[in-house]
């Protein structure tokens, strides 16, 4: 009994002094490891000394740097690459951006800016809309793209710029592009066909009648006839103005 006793604390001792020993390795390690990081933040090889942008167009280098606000004299591995990425993606030409170390000392900074889609119309002002109803900047030079109008949008008004960018790419899609969408209010959408008629739509319209649109003009060609407007605001039902 008492030998039995006695190899179990001699056990026991020993399963102590590996835990022991395993904790002390484990300490030691980890005390390594915090100098070895140390070490490697404060080595001037690591210090920043160039940032490269490359993807922008018509941003300049100087915006994305400021906005990015990376600090000089910093090892890159203690810049927080996501937080950089997040600032520069707060401006509204900036459509995705990522940053990239390159070793030993250089942040590279990749920019994917929006691209106009269309223009938002209102007191005389013209605004760049991407294609995902995003409201890019004030249009410095006028392109050929389709113009969305009306007392129903304004700038902050996502929904009503959503919508008319739905409109636009569900008729570019057919081929059959619009000059001007004219959102006055929820049951008043009209839009302008490229020398075509005009097409009359309601933001809880029936959106799948603008398929037949092809056809209904084809129709009229084929027949000599010129419509004057196609309405698509009524269920089952498309009624043509000639």
């Amino acid at each position: 009994m008492r030998l039995a006793k006695r190899k179990a604390l001699i056990s026991h001792r020993r399963r102590v002094r590996r835990k022991t020993k395993r904790l002390a390795l484990l300490i030691l390690l980890t005390s390594l490891g915090a100098v070895i990081a140390w070490f490697v933040l404060t080595l001037p090889y690591f210090c920043i000394t160039k940032i490269e942008v490359e993807g922008q167009e018509k941003l300049s280098k100087d915006t994305i740097l400021k906005q990015a606000a990376i600090p000089k004299q910093r090892s890159i591995f203690r810049v927080d690459l996501r937080e950089v990425s997040r600032r520069i993606a707060q401006v509204s030409r900036v459509k995705k951006a990522e940053v990239r170390r390159v070793f030993p000392s250089t942040l590279l900074i990749l920019v994917q800016e929006r691209v106009p889609f269309a223009y938002l119309e209102k007191r005389a002002h013209l605004w760049e809309v991407d294609e995902e109803g995003v409201v890019i900047g004030e249009a410095a030079k006028k392109q050929d793209l389709p113009l969305i109008t009306g007392s129903g949008v304004s700038r902050d008004q996502t929904e009503k710029i959503e919508l008319g960018v739905k409109i636009l790419t569900s008729f570019q899609e057919l081929g059959l592009p619009l000059e001007r969408l004219n959102i006055a209010n929820e049951n008043s959408i009209v839009g302008d066909l490229e020398k075509g008629p005009e097409v009359y739509l309601t933001e809880d319209g029936y959106f799948d009648y603008v398929a037949y649109l092809p056809l209904v003009l084809a129709d009229a060609k084929r027949k000599g006839t010129r419509i004057k407007y196609v309405d698509l605001r009524f269920r089952e039902q498309i009624v043509v103005g000639y």
